[in-house]
């Protein structure tokens, strides 16, 4: 090939790869753009699910308090750690005086520091100014036998059933007698033992739907992870396909570049002379 057949070809060969490379950067970018719409529909998609199934969650969670209250059940409170320091001169003594040093085998974090600290100390600590939430079972369950005797369902069967019993006994000449009064007191106690069984059904029944409600979205929420990763996988693979392309383009280039200036040096330096 001639001296000027070489230049041309290398400078063709520099402006088509640099025409492919727009290509592959257009292609890769178009590719970006899709695998992230499909990542934002993806995780638009999974906030309307949890958002239909909120109120199926809640009430689940509610129900299982109710349970719990019911069967006398307690629960214990949140401890904020770090407030448990701050409250306790000795820990936030020894917190200052550990933080930032080699000892900190915390990380910074006080909560982890005042929860070991209480772990090792913790005999003559009082937690409640530091906790929150929990529940007395005892108390609990005597709140809610209570309300259960306040509900329109309890107080109308009684009504209902000492009526009937009275009606009876008045009708057949016993309405003073003392059959009558432990037929009312024994009335009373296995009419809210059936209340208290009827009403734990009915929260186990919420409950299970909660816990449904809870799997299902937890469910599509691993489904959407995994296609938002290979959506991610798609973008990282476009994004290194595009730059592979171009790095072998750019080669490409290069070689073509010093293909002509190895004629272009051949040719003044008497390799083979000027052929036009």
């Amino acid at each position: 090939m001639g001296l000027f057949g070489s230049l041309i070809g290398a400078a063709t060969s520099i402006i088509g790869g640099n025409a492919q490379k727009k290509a592959a950067s257009k292609a890769a970018d178009a590719q970006v753009k899709a695998a992230q719409l499909a990542i934002d529909e993806q995780r638009r998609q999974f906030d309307i699910t949890q958002q239909n199934f909120a109120p199926y969650l809640g009430a689940g969670t509610s129900a299982l308090g109710q349970i719990g209250a019911l069967l006398g059940i307690s629960s214990p409170g949140q401890t904020d750690w770090a407030a448990y320091v701050q409250g306790n001169p000795d820990a936030l003594a020894n917190w200052n005086a550990i933080r930032g040093t080699q000892s900190d085998t915390f990380g910074g974090d006080i909560a982890a520091f005042g929860k070991y600290h209480y772990d090792k100390d913790g005999a003559r600590r009082d937690l409640s100014p530091y906790t929150s939430g929990g529940s007395d079972g005892i108390a609990g369950q005597q709140a809610a036998i209570d309300a259960l005797k306040a509900s329109p369902l309890y107080t109308s069967l009684i009504r209902n059933g000492e009526e009937a019993l009275l009606s009876n006994a008045s009708a057949t000449g016993g309405l003073r007698g003392g059959n009558t009064q432990g037929a009312l007191a024994n009335f009373r106690a296995d009419t809210l033992a059936q209340v208290i069984q009827q009403q734990l059904a009915n929260l186990g029944g919420i409950a299970n739907m909660g816990q449904g409600a809870a799997g299902s979205v937890g469910t599509f929420g691993a489904n959407a992870a995994t296609n938002i990763g290979n959506s991610m996988t798609q973008q990282g693979q476009a994004l290194a396909g595009s730059a592979l392309a171009r790095g072998g383009i750019t080669a490409g280039q290069w070689k073509a570049a010093g293909d002509g200036l190895e004629s272009l040096i051949s040719a003044f330096t008497g390799g083979g002379g000027v052929k036009i």
